[in-house]
């Protein structure tokens, strides 16, 4: 299961990165039309905005799976390896449960601009989907957090992810 869900969040941060590429581009696309040209396209800054969000929407599992959060240890650096156990186990269900509400709630909204078949105000774009990122982001984090409390260590990073980080 974990496995399952690591290669699905790993998926879901190759989207992020797709996102993310694709704003970049939107953005300079606009700037060049602006200034070039004096007229910049009507819809980027919605769909930049879609973009920004999706891509953090995405991200978002794949960090709480590998535990790349950012993690306050003041504290829980002084604990015990039993006591810091706990602790991540309390944080695991705390994220676990925040999640279910949170998704719960994205859900709703999800599903209310569904009915009314909401759009963007100048491109047009459907939102729904968009909305549904979040609640689907919220679900797999609540089942990586669940996972994460019970087996108590996160899955191996995948090598080359692991090179690019750095440790303080």
């Amino acid at each position: 299961m974990v496995r399952i869900l690591a290669r699905a969040c790993r998926l879901l941060v190759m989207l992020a990165t797709i996102s993310g590429i694709a704003l970049t581009i939107f953005v300079a696309l606009s700037a060049i039309m602006r200034y070039a040209l004096g007229e910049p396209f009507s819809f980027t800054e919605e769909l930049v905005g879609l973009l920004f969000s999706a891509l953090v929407f995405l991200a978002l599992p794949y960090v709480t799976v590998y535990r790349r959060h950012i993690c306050i240890t003041l504290l829980t650096g002084l604990f015990s390896p039993a006591w810091r156990r706990i602790a991540d186990m309390a944080a695991d269900l705390f994220i676990a449960l925040y999640s279910v509400w949170f998704g719960y709630y994205a859900y709703q909204f999800a599903a209310f601009s569904f009915d009314l078949d909401s759009r963007s105000d100048l491109a047009g774009i459907t939102l729904w989907p968009w909305m549904g990122l979040m609640a689907a982001a919220s679900a797999l984090m609540a089942i990586a957090s669940v996972l994460l409390a019970l087996r108590g260590s996160p899955p191996p990073e995948p090598q080359a992810a692991a090179e690019l980080t750095d440790e303080y």
